[in-house]
């Protein structure tokens, strides 16, 4: 505080709370925004801000007034307050008084347990020796047994839960002990404080922005499909986590794709420089193969004109948020999207609280229905298995980043896919998981190896292959409830000219449409669209040969 009075002046900074009021989150870091009302100029202190700002990135501003000297101090404090630690000395005193109370009943209760025992045998030496006189009262002797019974039964009941106090308490005690120890061996953490000179005359605020890191946010879907595979409801979600030391409650919360990490400035190309040295010839001297000296290059700055180039700081002021439309329908909870060309920015609809903590927390961008066109596919070859999948346009307002969507078929939980980056406005490809309804068979039907023909000096290879598919009431629009199957199945290759194939039988045949030419022209994958009848079954029949040189052996991969 001396020095701070010192840099501002004679009137040492006056303590300002201030409040977050929004924060601006970046895939890993963000802006937050605090405020406070001023009654006019003077040297204010905003305290404790957390370890994780950007002291290099402040911004002050009022509305009321010019913001004169701007001061980042960093200090250490405490992180557990004063007064919860005493709160805990109290306590730990309060049980100890309680702990000597218990002791001190456990001396009474043995005291009285004692003085019982001697009484049980002083009445019975003045039993045995009433019997030896002749004068014994029997009734007397027994009323004094079942007196010292009940006695040494509740005293014994007493001790036991006693006993039990005694140990829980003790229990409790060493637990804040322990409590008190952490407490007191936590190091301190540094935080930041803010001395602000303001010149005003007049009442208004003072806002504080700063970015902190130790966070972000990363997009999580939710894509749930109709039983008729006529749209999909894909609920945006971001999972937003924050573990600054400061804690997000009840502000408003936007959410970018701008990177202001990467800063304003990319790089310069930078000159590559290539000698040749000369051979040394027999005979030649050392001095001859050095390499000259005077080759090396300049250095050359990062900016135009050899001038070293500088880094820009990110702007450290939010952009101003979008009005709410119109009144003349109810509002959803949607966030509010703004283009900004290179980036976008969601105004969630409603304030959040983010805790600082490891774990995310997951908040709704909004909702919106997808038309779909449902495909169906499968890999026989390799999985027995049909997918579903759908063609769409994102016609919501907003971007889709790359995530992990939770995908559901009506109620069922179907598994886990993921999104890449769409546009709006965009075509792209949902996938929705597996069809149930639909069932895969791969047959091999001949497995047929001929030598060479006469005068012939190459063997032939001939596979044939069923491909059989069954439908059990897939979902389908068509009246008689067929359904298609684009099956995939890929022709061997190979890289050795003597090794002929070729795909000498398909029945149906494939397909011809120009959105498969080019996989089956590069990658040798042929593509049948089958038509498969509501409980009834369709194949697909592949027949390959492969014609080599009769003293070879066929390998596959």
């Amino acid at each position: 505080m001396l020095l701070l009075a010192f840099l501002f002046g004679a009137e040492a900074p006056r303590p300002l709370p201030t409040r977050i009021q929004d924060v601006t989150v970046y895939g890993s870091t963000a802006l937050v925004h605090r405020a406070a009302r001023v009654e006019g100029g003077g040297s204010f202190l905003i305290q404790g801000l957390p370890a994780a700002l950007d002291a290099t990135n402040v911004r002050v501003k009022s509305s009321s007034g010019d913001v004169g000297r701007v001061e980042v101090r960093a200090r250490r404090e405490s992180r557990v307050p004063s007064e919860r630690l005493q709160g805990l000395r109290e306590r730990l005193v309060g049980l100890q008084r309680e702990l000597l109370a218990l002791q001190d009943d456990e001396v009474a209760s043995k005291s009285l347990g004692d003085g019982l025992e001697r009484l049980a045998r002083l009445d019975a030496l003045n039993h045995a020796r009433d019997v030896q006189e002749g004068r014994a009262d029997t009734g007397a002797w027994r009323a004094a047994l079942e007196f010292i019974a009940t006695r040494r039964a509740e005293l014994t009941k007493n001790a036991r839960e006693l006993g039990w106090r005694l140990a829980d308490q003790r229990a409790a005690i060493e637990a804040l002990q322990k409590e008190i120890g952490a407490v007191q061996s936590t190091p301190d953490v540094q935080v930041y404080d803010v001395a602000v000179e303001l010149v005003a005359t007049a009442p208004g605020t003072l806002d504080v922005e700063y970015f902190v890191s130790n966070t972000g946010w990363t997009p999580a879907y939710d894509v749930r499909a109709t039983k008729d595979l006529a749209q999909v409801e894909l609920t945006y979600r971001a999972r937003v986590w924050q573990d600054t030391g400061e804690e997000w409650n009840d502000v408003e919360l936007a959410l970018s794709t701008a990177q202001p990490q990467k800063g304003a400035q990319g790089p310069e190309p930078v000159v590559a420089w290539v000698d040749a040295l000369r051979p040394p010839s027999t005979g030649s001297v050392a001095s001859e193969a050095a390499p000259m000296q005077d080759a090396a290059p300049e250095p050359t700055g990062g900016g135009p004109g050899g001038r070293p180039g500088s880094a820009r700081k990110p702007g450290a002021y939010k952009n101003d948020r979008l009005e709410s439309g119109g009144d003349d329908q109810v509002a959803r909870p949607f966030a509010a999207v703004e283009n900004l060309g290179l980036s976008a920015r969601f105004q969630l609809a409603k304030k959040e609280t983010i805790p600082s903590r490891r774990d995310a927390t997951t908040v709704l961008v909004g909702e919106h229905a997808l038309a779909i066109q449902a495909e169906r596919w499968c890999v026989p070859a390799l999985d027995a298995t049909v997918w579903l999948r759908a063609k769409t346009k994102n016609t919501s307002d907003w971007i889709l980043l790359p995530g992990a969507a939770s995908v559901f078929l009506g109620a069922d939980y179907v598994g886990k896919s993921a999104i890449e980056a769409v546009q709006t406005g965009q075509e792209f490809t949902l996938h929705l998981g597996a069809d149930p309804a639909l069932a895969v068979t791969r047959t091999r039907v001949q497995d047929l190896s001929k030598g060479p023909a006469f005068l012939s000096n190459r063997s032939t290879k001939l596979d044939t292959w069923r491909i059989r598919l069954e439908n059990h009431g897939a979902a389908s629009k068509a009246p008689d409830g067929a359904v298609e199957v684009f099956v995939r199945d890929v022709l061997p290759k190979t890289k050795d000219e003597r090794v002929e194939i070729a795909l000498t039988k398909a029945n149906p045949t494939w397909s011809d449409a120009p959105r498969w030419k080019q996989d089956r022209e590069e990658k040798g994958i042929h593509m049948w669209v089958v038509r498969v009848p509501k409980n009834e079954k369709s194949d697909v029949v592949v027949q390959t040969t492969i014609t080599y040189p009769k003293d070879a052996e066929l390998v596959r991969d």
